[in-house]
C-alpha cells in the first residue's frame, strides 16, 4: 500500500467574503464599525473621536497587519503570554 504525503498550510486563511476577506478579518472590521457607538457617548467631541480612532486603528491592525508572517492579534497574545507567565530565576556564581 502506497502512502502519499499531502502538503497542507495551516497558516493560510480561506477568503470567504467576496474572495478578499477571511472570517477573522471580517469580524475585526465588524468590530471597527460597532466601535462607532463611542461617538454617541455624552462627552466632548474630540475625546469621542480620539476613542473611536484608537479603537478603529487597533481593530484594523488586528485584521490586516503581520509581523514576520505572524498575524498581529496572535503576536500580541504571544507577547502577553510571555509577559505574564511565571518565570524562573536562577542565581549562579
Amino acid at each position: 500500500m502506497k502512502f502519499y504525503k499531502i502538503p497542507f498550510d495551516i497558516k493560510h486563511e480561506e477568503k470567504i467574503f467576496g474572495g478578499y476577506l477571511s472570517l477573522r478579518q471580517f469580524l475585526y472590521l465588524l468590530l471597527t464599525v460597532f466601535s462607532s457607538v463611542t461617538l454617541f457617548i455624552n462627552i466632548k467631541i474630540w475625546i469621542r473621536f480620539l476613542i473611536f480612532f484608537a479603537l478603529a486603528l487597533i481593530w484594523i491592525l488586528f485584521a490586516f497587519f503581520k509581523i514576520d508572517e505572524i498575524r498581529f492579534d496572535k503576536y500580541i497574545i504571544n507577547v502577553l503570554k510571555y509577559v505574564f507567565r511565571r518565570k524562573r530565576y536562577y542565581y549562579e556564581r
